[in-house]
């Protein structure tokens, strides 16, 4: 018996050696690129649509609908570090960086948001001006809260409007965009509902699709629309438009 059960373990080890390249084949940038939905099958609603139930975003929902909080004023959980609780906003290359005194002249995007938290539940919230938004698209479920202004937003193959205080969700491996075209801005309370923990997440823009050509013409398709509903060029065409 004791030889049968070295005989065993020996055979188990040199397996796993064999298997040992296959360790970290479930990180999320070693997955096959998915060919992404054109847009959300839903379109923006006056109520929170039942995929987006979430206990946390609707107590922060509820606050701020009753006054008690605002973009300002809003805290974060716990679950974010004090040191990222901070306004950001990105600069032309797409690195992250800080809106200082959480003002959008700061923000050289024109927008700007803050993570409210990163468990149980990734939930943050953002506060935009006339501003350009590149269409993507990842693995988790996403829903909105309109908190201020409008825009229109990628929804059942055409760009609808939301308006404050109304609700989108988007489903999984589904491209979404949603520029901002009104002087009078536009604001979301956004989050991954039954999703914790933002690093873990794989973003999808149209460079990251190169030569999947499914995926492209997904992207094509979705730049044809913009053009039709606000007369955008693709993303990054359309500096004059948003100084």
């Amino acid at each position: 018996m004791k030889k049968i059960a070295f005989t065993v373990a020996l055979l188990m080890s040199a397996g796993a050696q064999a298997n040992a390249h296959l360790e970290h084949v479930q990180l999320p940038y070693q997955q096959a690129t998915i060919i992404p939905f054109d847009a959300s099958p839903f379109s923006p609603q006056d109520t929170m649509p039942e995929q987006c139930r979430d206990p946390l975003v609707e107590q922060y929902i509820a606050d701020w609908e009753a006054g008690k909080i605002d973009f300002n004023s809003i805290q974060a959980n716990d679950s974010i570090a004090v040191d990222q609780r901070f306004c950001k906003s990105m600069d032309d290359a797409g690195n992250i960086v800080e809106a200082t005194d959480c003002k959008l002249e700061n923000a050289p995007v024109g927008y700007l948001w803050k993570e409210l938290s990163d468990s149980p539940v990734v939930i943050g919230i953002t506060n935009g001006g006339k501003s350009d938004h590149n269409p993507h698209f990842h693995g988790q479920p996403e829903c909105y809260y309109a908190v201020s202004g409008r825009a229109r937003t990628l929804a059942d193959g055409e760009y609808k409007w939301m308006e404050t205080g109304s609700y989108f969700y988007i489903p999984g491996h589904t491209i979404h965009n949603t520029p901002i075209t009104e002087d009078e801005g536009f604001g979301v309370m956004y989050w991954y509902p039954k999703n914790a923990h933002f690093d873990g997440f794989k973003y999808y823009w149209k460079d990251d699709v190169k030569y999947l050509r499914p995926a492209e013409d997904a992207f094509e398709r979705v730049n044809r629309l913009r053009k039709a509903a606000m007369s955008l060029k693709p993303y990054g065409e359309n500096e004059e438009r948003f100084k």
